[in-house]
């Protein structure tokens, strides 16, 4: 199936048109029963997704079964919500933690009586031991190359961990927070259940893991159990819901109580003026890096003249007028708010992208294709990814360049790019702890190539031994000025060697109804800081 966008058209008035039809349609009662009906102590989530990937947390990646895994899962360290910071890190599994002076060492102590769902025992060193070797090693796991610096996990006593490191990292109890690798894993249930793991997980979070309705929902229950306190809610219903009309019925007829929004001002305005109750419109990040990876054993994408093109034809002003406050523009590779992520004024002019079709159709002139080529590439059928690809799709066709979007499903797409190597452009949109390292390292290092055993998410195939090099000095370096200058040289080798073209940062919106309370404060006008791409659920939460 393909998909064109025609941007001269006009798009934004059809779309509010279209949400004004919708929502009047809404207010009428023509709403597919898509929901559970509300009860006490429930809280209903709509995720814009067909179905569910994985729930094993070191391999799962698909934003629809991040926000489930972070209510299961817990880490040595926990992010206090509304922030993602250094400064919000806060104790976990580990109730305190220390560096040994040269940052080689981290030894951290766990809390006792932290106990595994539905009966698998204690929380013990054993089990951070083997969570942190299992994500470090197994074949399986996405974010090896992320662990590769831990030389050895030592376990002195039951409820004492000591990681050593390779090299000096003084930021490394990033890596151990409650985000993808940094969730601890279960060894015996890993051990008994096998691969059922990634369906049936079993964790120490606040909520686990009660059923799976295939293509209509996961249910979680509140864990008695846990060591930060009782819930409040009783259950957590994570219906599938990707047609956009119906997650957007359900939620103006508070069918569910908290969905997945669509990255798009006029649609978030008018599902708010729809909604009883006063809704709340927030928008997520860190935001997400929105970038267009152009992979290289794609003819004619080799050729450096090509991927300047595509840069150059790139106007992200379509974009802020399309997305709105949602869409902020980047010329960096990783977004602007991230630390070491150098702004437009201090990147070298050469390496500058602005939009410029006839500098664009010079380069496709030179490279020898005056008459432009044609591309074919799959995408996602989840509306953000969709419309980012179909606005590209459009300003590459005015310059020669013609672009054949195969559409699939999300996890199709997913698997597609990280485990099938498919795509000659491929739009990756992540959000990371917000600090450019986390970007660089997943996309661009040598060893994240997706084609490699080590692969976690560089899409371009990309790989510069001094791009590598300027990264772990950044990593390396004690003091934020010189992480800051490293990291800003392998951006600058990045926009040199073009593997990937960043067009801006996204940010995930969400939405709840206006009796749901997140168990924490959100000050208005502020921004939530949650990497699971949704609403982070807590022990407080309550409807």
């Amino acid at each position: 199936m393909t998909a064109k966008t025609d941007l001269s058209a006009g798009l934004k008035p059809r779309r509010r048109d279209l949400l004004k039809f919708t929502a009047a349609a809404a207010v009428a009662g023509i709403v597919p029963r898509v929901a559970f009906a509300q009860k006490a102590g429930v809280l209903r989530v709509g995720l814009s997704a067909r179905d569910l990937g994985l729930l094993h947390p070191h391999v799962a990646t698909a934003s629809n079964d991040t926000p489930i895994i972070n209510s299961i899962f817990s880490g040595l360290l926990a992010y206090t919500p509304p922030k993602v910071s250094i400064e919000a890190i806060a104790p976990d599994l580990a109730e305190r933690w220390e560096a040994a002076p040269d940052h080689k060492s981290y030894t951290f102590h766990l809390r006792k009586g932290v106990k595994w769902h539905k009966g698998y025992g204690e929380v013990t060193a054993e089990d951070v031991k083997f969570s942190l070797e299992w994500v470090r090693d197994n074949p399986q796991s996405t974010f090896r190359p992320l662990y590769a610096n831990i030389a050895g996990v030592e376990t002195p006593d039951p409820y004492t961990v000591v990681v050593k490191l390779k090299t000096v990292d003084p930021v490394f109890p990033v890596l151990v927070c409650d985000w993808q690798g940094g969730y601890i894993i279960c060894k015996k249930a890993i051990q008994e259940l096998g691969d059922k793991y990634k369906s049936q997980p079993i964790g120490s979070g606040p909520f686990q893991f009660e059923g799976y309705r295939p293509k209509e929902s996961v249910t979680l229950v509140a864990n008695p159990d846990y060591h930060g306190g009782k819930p409040k809610l009783e259950r957590v219903i994570y219906s599938y819901i990707p047609d956009e009309t119906s997650r957007r019925f359900a939620f103006v007829k508070q069918e569910v109580d908290m969905i997945q929004g669509q990255a798009n001002e006029d649609w978030l305005n008018e599902v708010e003026k729809a909604t009883p109750g006063k809704p709340m419109v927030d928008l997520l990040g860190p935001t997400r890096m929105v970038s267009i990876h152009m992979k290289k054993s794609v003819k004619p994408l080799d050729n450096p003249m090509i991927r300047q093109a595509i840069a150059h034809a790139i106007n992200r002003d379509d974009y802020v007028q399309f997305f709105g406050r949602v869409f902020i523009p980047a010329y960096s590779p990783t977004p602007s708010e991230y630390f070491g992520t150098p702004p437009k004024d201090k990147i070298p002019a050469e390496l500058v992208y602005d939009y410029d079709p006839d500098k664009a159709k010079k380069l496709l002139a030179d490279a020898g294709f005056p008459n432009g080529f044609k591309l074919e590439t799959i995408i996602s059928e989840r509306t953000d990814y969709l419309n980012l690809a179909q606005i590209a799709q459009e300003q590459l066709s005015k310059v020669g360049i013609d672009l054949k979007l195969d559409v699939v499903d999300q996890s199709t797409y997913v698997s597609g790019i990280i485990k099938d190597n498919k795509g000659s452009l491929v739009w990756s949109t992540a959000s990371r702890f917000p600090s450019a390292d986390t970007l660089l390292r997943e996309f661009w290092l040598c060893a994240s190539d997706v084609t490699k055993p080590t692969g976690v998410q560089n899409f371009a195939l990309y790989c510069n031994p001094d791009f590598d090099a300027a990264y772990q000095a950044g990593v390396a370096a004690f003091e934020p000025a010189e992480r800051a200058k490293h990291f800003a040289e392998a951006e600058f080798l990045l926009l040199k060697d073009l593997p990937s073209v960043t067009i801006g940062g996204l940010a995930t919106a969400a939405l709840r109804q206006g009796y749901v309370d997140l168990g924490y404060t959100v000050e208005k006008g502020q921004n939530i800081l949650a990497l699971p791409y949704m609403y982070q659920l807590t022990q407080n939460t309550s409807v």
